[in-house]
């Protein structure tokens, strides 16, 4: 026979959802699994090198104790301004292959 939970009584609904044990069990690994990493990530913390020194050190930047990484290549533009350089590309090309089939064309009358 199966073991089923009680529902929370009507008087006790105004405190909200009563906890089943399944949720009690994924709720405290949840906090385990949470606890084991600040543990490691303090031993890891605690047996670093103080004159540990990298030149990256120099430009970056926390911010509120949070590391900001150095902007990628792919934040660097806006949409526009990517749109706006290929038009620019397109018309160099163009501009450099009409001089090009000019000085073509002169040799040719030549």
């Amino acid at each position: 026979k199966t073991h089923k939970e009680r529902s929370q009584p009507a008087e006790r609904r105004k405190f909200g959802l009563l906890e089943k044990k399944k949720d009690y069990v994924l709720r405290a690994r949840d906090f385990h699994k949470k606890e084991d990493a600040i543990k490691v990530l303090k031993t890891k913390a605690g047996n670093r090198n103080p004159d540990e020194f990298y030149f990256g050190m120099e430009r970056s930047k926390t911010v509120g104790g949070v590391h900001q990484g150095r902007a990628d290549e792919s934040n660097k533009y806006t949409a526009d301004e990517l749109a706006l350089m290929k038009t620019q590309d397109v018309k160099y090309v163009s501009l450099k292959a009409s001089i090009e089939t000019k000085a073509a064309a002169k040799l040719r009358a030549n």
